[in-house]
């Protein structure tokens, strides 16, 4: 019985991890200051609902009151900017659908590029 219980915890706690501690910004609202796309970027999942985009980006410095670190975490941060050319393609993916870009957040893969998620969303 102990051992049940201590699964189900163990799996709650796993699953809170995989949730995003902020709320999806507007793509619009997401700085594109000092930064841009090395190659241009490239689709890797879509759908009617959500996109996700891979790309090289180069940026230089971070906007004031922004902790550096947290730029290159997983989770979604207010430190993080996305070049103009991956907001337009996100803005456009989404308008097809007649739907809003919702900016979901970061990631890297292995490679070290830079994967962002979108969420389309009803206008």
């Amino acid at each position: 019985m102990c051992r049940k219980h201590l699964f189900t915890i163990g799996i709650c706690i796993s699953l809170s991890g995989c949730f995003s501690a902020e709320p999806p910004r507007d793509v619009k609202d997401v700085s594109s200051q000092n930064t841009a796309t090395i190659f241009p970027p490239k689709v890797t999942k879509s759908s009617p609902e959500m996109l996700e985009v891979r790309y090289a980006q180069t940026s230089v410095g971070f906007d004031a009151g922004c902790n550096p670190v947290a730029a290159f975490q997983s989770k979604l941060n207010q430190c993080s900017k996305l070049p103009e050319n991956v907001k337009l393609l996100a803005t456009e993916h989404c308008a097809k659908f007649g739907k809003e870009a919702k900016f979901l957040g970061n990631k890297s893969n292995l490679l070290q590029m830079t994967v962002s998620k979108f969420s389309c969303g009803v206008s």
